[in-house]
């Protein structure tokens, strides 16, 4: 990547030549002087371009008063070179990690939903920002994963989001801003030095520069030399990870993790979280892990809670859980032909293919009832035939005990036909496969 002293035009053009098969491109347009410089050099880059497609979308999140305004100025501004614009409305959710955190979640949901298949989505942050967000997540005690602050390009909603801009100063494009009589809004929060980012700025940054006048070259490439120690630390995670994981299936091993030294542990636990789409656990929460599930005895069962998900022990595995609460009650009938049946409480589909795969014979005729346990169940097995508790089958299947509520029970005439995924009563034990 160039260092961060290149023309906007130079920089966007370089980064559009390198991209095999474009064909849509779409910016994001806020109305500022960066979202501006960027939209005004792509849709001269493209103008002789027709079979690439190029839009603006505008998000309006109503957290400022004159929000209105600028969405007309959004229109303004694309009616005049020619872009379609999209503008989306959003509502940005109060609490969680603060109202930057929020708007930007709300952003990217909203991009998400406009997204074609293979679009580059276009960001305007530059290397000012960079060096910002640097800064930051110095400042929080992040590691490499965190330095390596604002990636130049990731997969996004099927397409891709990029920054082509990261390797320009915000000098650079203030300048191509006035060279081509550019307009744009001030968004007046971005003076609120309460806001840290806002603070780094206006008050830190510009000191750096008084003494290190290339401190933001400097900080964006120790940036970069982060990412790139990040992904040599992924590669390693990731070996690790397919080694640790319990074959066929999602949780690890947790006597294969404790094989590793600790931050190799600690990163293929932040590899499988960032691999489920969930937010990257903290150090303290790592900590917590080691102590509380992995060390804790063969026999222990403990619970780890970080924000929206949790790690949880059961035996020798090491599951993340996602929303759980506890498990709904339910009760369905399940008629024949046995169309595809949704269990709205628990999101599983139980379908005739299922219960062939797992040697379960329908009746002909009539229904199943499908409901959840409520405890004392037996189910009949074996050859000679003796009845078993369901608790005792669940046990020994290696079933953890949060999930055992929400496994379907198939029931005819009363009798218990199967335990879905686990047992089939003998009775009802059908290995061929529907005509």
């Amino acid at each position: 990547m160039s260092s961060a002293n290149t023309l906007p035009v130079e920089a966007i053009a370089q980064y559009l030549h390198a991209q095999s098969g474009l064909s849509h491109v779409s910016v994001a347009y806020s109305g500022g002087i960066d979202s501006h410089v960027l939209l005004h050099a792509t849709a001269q880059l493209l103008h002789d371009h027709p079979d690439i497609s190029l839009r603006a979308i505008h998000i309006n999140h109503g957290l400022q008063e004159d929000s209105e305004q600028w969405v007309r100025h959004a229109e303004y501004v694309c009616d005049g070179l020619n872009v379609p614009l999209i503008v989306r409305r959003v509502d940005v959710a109060q609490g969680g990690d603060g109202p930057e955190a929020s708007a930007r979640l709300a952003r990217y949901a909203a991009f998400a939903e406009v997204m074609h298949v293979g679009e580059q989505l276009l960001l305007a942050q530059h290397a000012d920002d960079q060096a910002e967000t640097f800064l930051l997540q110095a400042l929080r005690g992040s590691g490499p994963d965190g330095l390596s602050s604002i990636p130049r390009k990731r997969t996004f909603a099927g397409g891709y989001m990029a920054r082509p801009l990261l390797a320009c100063t915000q000098q650079s494009v203030a300048d191509y801003a006035q060279l081509h009589g550019l307009g744009w809004i001030e968004d007046p929060s971005n003076n609120d030095t309460q806001f840290d980012r806002n603070f780094i700025r206006h008050e830190v940054l510009p000191l750096l520069l008084q003494r290190w006048p290339a401190a933001t070259q400097t900080l964006s490439r120790s940036a970069m030399r982060s990412a790139a120690a990040v992904q040599t630390l992924n590669d390693v995670a990731q070996q690790d990870l397919d080694l640790v994981r319990v074959p066929g299936r999602s949780e690890l091993s947790i006597s294969g993790l404790n094989t590793l030294p600790r931050e190799r542990c600690y990163n293929v636990v932040r590899l499988w979280v960032r691999q489920a789409g969930m937010r990257m656990p903290r150090l303290q929460d790592l900590r917590q892990l080691v102590s509380d599930l992995l060390l804790s005895r063969d026999d222990a069962a403990g619970i780890v809670n970080v924000r929206e998900y949790e790690f949880r022990r059961h035996r020798d595995h090491l599951y993340l859980v996602v929303g759980h609460s506890a498990s709904e009650a339910f009760e369905h009938q399940w008629d024949a032909p046995y169309d595809d049946l949704l269990i709205a409480e628990t999101g599983q589909i139980l379908s005739r293919a299922a219960c062939a795969e797992q040697g379960i014979k329908l009746p002909s005729q009539g229904s199943i009832t499908v409901r959840s346990r409520t405890g004392g169940e037996l189910i009949k097995l074996g050859e000679p035939a003796f009845h078993k508790a369901v608790k005792k089958v669940l046990q020994e299947a290696a079933v953890p005990p949060w999930q055992r509520d929400a496994i379907p029970l198939l029931y005819n005439d009363g009798r218990l036909v199967a335990v879905w995924n686990v047992a089939v009563a003998i009775d009802f034990r059908d290995a061929s496969e529907f005509a």
